[in-house]
């Protein structure tokens, strides 16, 4: 039997915190419409004024996001802190 290796399917991570909770958009770094659609999802949240962050390796935030990174492996988005 020829020695076959199959490269893994990484799936990067968007997580949106909202009123709804938490919801999850994944892609492949490597599938073209997934980062568009991804990408999508990002612009028309950060144009509601969502901030986004990369989340490090022990699962703290990182850095602001100012532009969807399609090679980021987590990003979370949360809603804008309104004041009263």
């Amino acid at each position: 039997m020829p020695d076959v290796s199959v490269e893994p399917i990484v799936r990067n991570e968007m997580a949106l915190m909202d009123g709804t909770g938490d919801t999850k958009v994944m892609w492949d770094p490597k599938n073209p419409d997934e980062v568009q659609a991804a990408e999508v999802q990002f612009n028309a949240l950060k144009a509601k004024g969502f901030i986004a962050y990369t989340v490090n390796k022990k699962g703290g935030t990182g850095e602001i996001l100012r532009k969807f990174d399609p090679s980021i492996e987590k990003m979370i988005l949360s809603p804008p802190i309104v004041g009263g």
